[in-house]
């Protein structure tokens, strides 16, 4: 089986078996699977048969050793995943937690930074914030425990808003708020 990646990213283009030419048995060239691309950016491997690698190649990349010389196919690293919570509570059942839009009420926003199988990850990392109403008291937090806080300050207007986090390396993930009138 050839499996060709692009040599920028090492990420999988495509993959094809052997080829039957005249009855014999043979690996395919690059000339022959790609005729009308650019193939400077194109590099390749022999690797065993495996229907993996053609079913799913975005979780595959190429391998290479200290010097730069491919050597195989590895398993792509899972993302990051960023998982958020509050202290604000929903009252009215419809899954936003609630703020009074006061310009004063405040919620703690919790981040947990955490590998895909579920343990935190406790490297240096940078969490950037963004809201699309009231005020948050940091942009940019800094963790190397997996865990980080913010705290959203509603505005005065009765909106819906949405605080996104996201980090390099890691799926973003958002949580939205409604800021209500005080109940008269």
């Amino acid at each position: 089986m050839i499996v060709v990646y692009d040599k920028r990213t090492n990420e999988l283009v495509g993959v094809a078996m052997e080829v039957i030419d005249n009855g014999t048995s043979r690996q395919p060239t690059l000339e022959e699977l790609y005729p009308d691309r650019d193939r400077s950016n194109l590099g390749f491997l022999h690797v065993k048969d495996s229907p993996k690698y053609a079913l799913h190649p975005d979780r595959w990349q190429a391998k290479f050793d200290e010097s730069g010389t491919p050597v195989g196919i590895e398993r792509r690293p899972t993302p990051l995943r960023l998982y958020l919570a509050t202290d604000a509570i929903d009252t009215d059942g419809d899954d936003l937690p609630e703020l009074i839009a006061d310009g004063q009420s405040k919620a703690t926003i919790t981040v947990e930074v955490k590998y895909a199988r579920g343990d935190l990850f406790t490297e240096e990392l940078t969490l950037n914030f963004k809201t699309t109403g009231g005020a948050l008291s940091a942009r940019r937090v800094t963790t190397n425990t997996g865990q980080a806080t913010v705290e959203l300050t509603s505005s005065l207007e009765t909106v819906s808003v949405t605080v996104e986090v996201s980090a390099e390396g890691a799926t973003s993930s958002s949580l939205g708020f409604e800021f209500m009138p005080r109940k008269q």
